[in-house]
């Protein structure tokens, strides 16, 4: 089939599938799936993935959704997060959070923008493909080649990367691409900061607050250090992309002990990264700094549990990526654009971290990004998306398979 008659099919069936495309995006939202508690969207995600005709639909040991349309040895992972973060004041949403609302082509909910509208857009695109497959001879020989995997994830918005990491390392499934369908309002994006947690502390000596005298304050002791932290800002890497990377000393804690002088004081820095800055590099420089004045550094452990009970424990460290401009990927994916929309898309990069952490940023896996949702709707009360978009993003997740094998 010439490329607009394809072109043309692919977005009739995307019209076809609306209906059955937004209610599943409605079921999601309905279903309440903060960090760790992602079972029952999980489950609907895998019931989705049954019906729209894949050849394969499991869930791997860490509990994500997937499903496989193809037979083929090369993999094409489309990656989609179905846990949200958690609502702190339902009184500031103009909805309930889980009761999604059509107000126009507008869905509001909670995980609307970040990431449940990619989830259901990578599903829907795997259901144009599948729909294609009976119709077409040259879709089905390319299945033949190629296996597009849709996976909804899980533990993205606290250990983002985790989950992938378990299906990659812990079940074997190593694709040859990523396609993450987090927020970028239907344009690329080639990369993101990485960011770190470091521990900073202090050693003092307790005695009871009536006699200071006897003791040795911590929390005097963390006082230079916390501005020498700042103070570092200035001469953290530069990258041409991304700029300068940041931290920030986001949580101070101590002794609960209001009638003692604290014996220690533990700091938490929020540092953002440039992409090639390692473990070992930045708390080697944090540690440079902080040693002086009397305080120790560590990156520590991020504590993570699945829904399915697996622990998945793992240095809290998410590096950055870049995906290079003459990158194959990336050209695949503005093809994409062209054909269905007869223009190349805007190309930029994430300020915020994805699972492509660990697809790009630790494997090592060409990365890319597209998504339905608008960056400014992420983490916010108005929580939503437009649903024409999301019929849109689901055309590109059928079609790119075709850009990327040319």
């Amino acid at each position: 089939m010439a490329a607009p008659e394809l072109t043309a099919r692919i977005a009739a069936l995307a019209r076809q599938t609306a209906q059955r495309r937004e209610h599943f995006l409605a079921d999601l939202i309905r279903i309440r799936s903060y960090t760790g508690q992602e079972g029952p969207a999980v489950e609907r995600t895998l019931q989705e993935l049954r019906a729209i005709g894949c050849d394969e639909v499991w869930m791997d040991s860490a509990g994500n959704a997937l499903g496989r349309v193809g037979r083929g040895p090369r993999i094409i992972l489309y990656d989609a997060h179905l846990d949200t973060n958690e609502v702190a004041d339902e009184r500031e949403w103009p909805h309930p959070p889980l009761e999604p609302v059509v107000e126009g082509d507008v869905m509001y909910g909670l995980g609307a923008s970040d990431c449940k509208g990619g989830v259901a857009a990578i599903v829907y695109g795997a259901a144009i493909l599948a729909g294609l497959r009976q119709e077409l001879p040259e879709i089905s020989a390319l299945l033949h080649e190629v296996s597009v995997v849709v996976m909804g994830a899980t533990l993205e918005e606290d250990a983002e990367g985790f989950a992938l990491r378990s299906l990659v390392e812990r079940d074997g499934l190593r694709p040859e691409v990523v396609l993450l369908a987090e927020a970028t309002d239907l344009t690329l994006r080639r990369g993101q900061r990485g960011r770190c947690e470091i521990r900073v502390r202090t050693e003092g000596r307790a005695a009871h607050a009536s006699q200071p005298h006897l003791g040795e304050s911590a929390i005097l002791k963390m006082l230079p250090v916390v501005a020498a932290l700042e103070e570092m800002n200035a001469g953290l890497p530069v990258d041409p992309v991304f700029g300068r990377g940041s931290q920030v000393v986001s949580v101070i804690e101590g002794p609960h002990t209001p009638n003692s002088v604290p014996s220690w004081c533990e700091v938490t820095v929020d540092r953002r990264l440039t992409p090639g800055e390692t473990a070992a590099s930045v708390l080697a420089g944090v540690a440079a700094l902080v040693e002086p004045l009397g305080a120790t550094a560590r990156i520590p452990d991020q504590p993570v549990a699945t829904h399915t009970g697996l622990r998945l424990d793992g240095p809290s460290f998410y590096p950055g990526w870049l995906l290079e401009e003459d990158h194959p990927l990336l050209a695949a994916g503005q093809a994409t654009c062209r054909a269905l929309w007869g223009q190349a898309p805007r190309v930029d990069v994430w300020k915020f971290s994805t699972d492509g952490a660990y697809s790009a940023g630790a494997a090592g896996i060409p990365t890319l990004g597209f998504g339905p949702e608008e960056e400014q709707y992420v983490h916010a009360a108005n929580d939503q998306l437009n649903l024409t978009k999301l019929g849109r993003a689901a055309e590109f997740y059928a079609l790119f398979p075709m850009m990327h094998r040319t």
